[in-house]
């Protein structure tokens, strides 16, 4: 990256609240869950160990060959093996990760620990602060800071 490249991590633009389901769960809970939190993830975790995550792509592609999902436990769909991020983490690099892998989610871990998350809307958030700097139009910083709430999942 050349030398004007934003230098900022990944822990200033993730999410800290991440909503979680075990292995053993129900896909028809990991469901009503990312209706209720208005997300399109959620991170599988064993014994506090993050393992995979189960996506509203997961969940449609299965639905469009006919399986009924809901009944099925979360391990039988989830994707993994869990491709992550650290927290200290540039977040162009994290930017570049997401791309090669063609992941539109990554869960940031510090250790073994589930710390975060950071997606592709927390991505562009951060594109437009990056493109407007040192001033955002006062409009769309309203809009980004209205919409970054809204889409924070509730304790």
């Amino acid at each position: 990256m050349g030398e004007n490249t934003p230098s900022e991590s990944v822990s200033t633009i993730m999410s800290t609240q991440i909503v979680t389901v075990r292995p053993t769960d129900k896909v028809g809970k990991a469901l009503r869950m990312m209706v209720r939190h208005r997300i399109g993830s959620i991170v599988v975790v064993e014994k506090g160990k993050p393992v995979g995550i189960i996506t509203e792509r997961d969940i449609s592609t299965r639905i469009a060959k006919n399986q009924n999902v809901r009944g099925m436990l979360v391990s039988k769909i989830m994707s993994k093996p869990l491709v992550t991020t650290g927290p200290s983490v540039q977040v162009w690099e994290a930017v570049e990760q997401m791309v090669r892998q063609d992941i539109r989610r990554l869960p940031v871990i510090d250790g073994e620990k589930l710390v975060g998350m950071v997606t592709e809307r927390d991505i562009f958030r951060w594109m437009i602060k990056v493109a407007y700097e040192p001033s955002i139009p006062e409009d769309l910083k309203q809009l980004l800071d209205t919409r970054a709430h809204a889409h924070s999942p509730a304790g």
